[in-house]
């Protein structure tokens, strides 16, 4: 009986989709196809086998993993909560045609409730596109509409509305949407990279962004400068390197401002406002795991070093709670190993743990190129010796973190508050008082449990081939089409290899396997009764599942939609 019901259960969901490739390929659409690796990325726990999953859940509520605003979409505007992700190029929100349980919980767009909304082909002659994660899976079509963040910055702007998103891990995101703040190699075509359709139409004064982050209530995005009382030194500005996220380079690695040459002259960094990882290439996250020389019991956590990252003769210093998880259970080294490959890597991956010390200003209005600024985050108990302390001199000695700015957020300037909270159900814990965080939700949770993540998450079979059926294989955040673990490939044990831009990917993309403590199923649930019907064996048994999976694959750590860091 349990078979049967799970065989029907894969072939509603393998039939929905090959109808939904199907009815494009019979009107002679094409289909934008993605690989996007590094959202819902997933985090190695390859040092952490020797604690238990109740000290990892406990380490994963230190700090906020995702934070998120309200924009809105159509005439009349409809309400949408998202992450502002400067590792991606697109606008994603679910549509109101979607059904499945990873909708379920979220907003959806209706484009025929809007009088502005419109259906959109890009150059390339497509209107719709699958996207493959480091997680899941969605597919969806492209329309325009009137996009308002705040009530006073409004464009016309291009995005896709899902019609199908995988029940790992949207069911779960404490979010509906994305909004790539990436360059415009990352998006789908023209009109839908935001950041240049509001640079371009004058909408975005300055033509900068910045990102205030904290583990209260009170963080912000403000489009159009920044918030001098936001800031507690002055501003360390690097050009961006490859236009693509936004990446800026580091001379070298520092401990307590002293540079190690670990760089071999240059180290490439990507600032991305969509991930809570600080992530790095797999060799010198080894060695950076030796240097540091973290003990297990943190017997010797006071006396770790600042892990710098030198920019011109100034280091940005992040102190040991900030690179280290501590739980009661024990200490260990949080960088986690990712590999991707030239051209556009090896690099390291700035998330959130860096964004909470340092304001992050995304500056696409200079003349002389984009660039990144940073400035020491003021959380109200910062004096100035800390602040020297963060942002200081190579190679030690006083202070040079500066002043911080007397102005810099144009009058026209829009903040918005950033609800936070974790990435993987915990939902947020601010308060809102808007309506996109108040109203309920149209759609009710399916209340059964679907299958694992590795029969529900796998895509279905292609629609039939077509010479008029052209696919483009697109380059999104990170730049990186998204391939299976190569075994053969060198790597240090737990990293995550991100494939060439050139290499084939098939569209199942399955997640790797990460080493974790491993705890039977059963010891999270009482033994069933004798007397439970066939159903209801069915529904633990897959939650059991489930269960087993999420423990193999360690924890939830990414908010991007396109990275698969495991």
């Amino acid at each position: 009986m349990k078979f049967a019901l799970c065989a029907l259960f894969l072939a509603a969901f393998v039939g929905s989709a090959d109808a939904w490739r199907l009815r494009r390929w019979q009107q002679g659409m094409k289909v934008a196809r993605r690989h996007e690796s590094l959202l819902f990325a997933r985090q190695s726990v390859r040092h952490r086998s020797s604690l238990s999953l109740r000290a990892m859940e406990e380490m994963k509520v230190v700090h906020k993993t995702a934070y998120w605003g309200a924009m809105s979409l159509g005439t009349p505007p409809q309400q949408f909560k998202v992450i502002f992700d400067t590792g991606s190029g697109n606008l994603i929100v679910p549509s109101s045609t979607c059904t499945v349980p990873g909708c379920a919980p979220h907003h959806k767009y209706s484009h025929q409730d809007s009088t502005t909304s419109t259906s959109v082909i890009n150059e390339k002659d497509e209107s719709s596109s699958e996207i493959t994660f480091g997680t899941g899976q969605i597919e969806g079509d492209f329309f325009k509409d009137k996009l308002c963040i705040g009530e006073s910055l409004c464009i016309d702007a291009n995005f896709i509305a899902a019609e199908k998103e995988s029940t790992e891990p949207f069911q779960e995101i404490p979010f509906d949407g994305i909004m790539g703040l990436g360059f415009k190699d990352l998006s789908m075509g023209k009109g839908f990279n935001i950041i240049d359709e509001l640079t371009d139409k004058g909408s975005l004064p300055g033509g900068q962004i910045s990102f205030f982050c904290t583990d209260g209530e009170d963080s912000e995005v403000t489009f159009g400068g920044y918030k001098a009382e936001q800031l507690a030194s002055d501003i360390v500005w690097a050009p961006v390197q490859v236009q693509s996220w936004w990446q800026v380079a580091i001379t070298d690695i520092t401990f307590n401002d002293q540079p190690k040459n670990l760089c071999d002259g240059e180290c490439r960094v990507a600032v991305d406002t969509g991930t809570s990882m600080l992530a790095g290439p797999s060799d010198l996250v080894d060695k950076l795991s030796t240097m540091v020389g973290a003990k297990s019991d943190c017997s010797n956590f006071d006396s770790l070093p600042k892990l710098g990252f030198q920019i011109g003769d100034k280091v940005l210093n992040l102190k040991p709670e900030d690179y280290m998880d501590k739980s009661s259970s024990g200490c260990d080294f949080s960088l986690m190993a990712l590999d991707v490959p030239p051209p556009k890597g090896p690099l390291f991956i700035f998330g959130d743990p860096f964004l909470r010390r340092f304001v992050t200003i995304f500056d696409n209005g200079n003349k002389d190129g984009p660039r990144v600024g940073f400035a020491v985050a003021n959380h109200g108990n910062n004096d100035a010796a800390e602040a020297n302390e963060l942002i200081s001199h190579v190679g030690g000695g006083s202070g040079n973190a500066g002043s911080p700015p007397t102005s810099g957020a144009n009058p026209l300037a829009v903040g918005l508050h950033l609800e936070s909270g974790l990435m993987g159900g915990g939902g947020a814990s601010d308060s809102s008082d808007d309506d996109a965080s108040t109203e309920s939700h149209d759609e009710p949770s399916s209340s059964t449990a679907p299958p694992s993540s590795e029969q529900n998450d796998a895509s279905p079979p292609s629609a039939p081939a077509s010479p008029s059926d052209g696919m483009s294989s697109g380059d999104d955040s990170f730049g990186a089409a998204v391939d299976a673990f190569d075994a053969n490939a060198p790597k240090s044990p737990g990293s995550t290899t991100v494939a060439p831009e050139e290499s084939h990917v098939d569209p199942v993309v399955e997640s790797p396997v990460v080493e974790a403590a491993s705890t039977p199923a059963a010891d999270d649930h009482a033994a069933a009764p004798k007397t439970e019907d066939a159903v209801a064996r069915m529904k633990r048994m897959l939650k059991d599942q489930m269960l087993l999976q999420q423990k193999k694959k360690g924890k939830l750590v990414s908010v991007k939609l396109f990275r698969s860091a495991a």
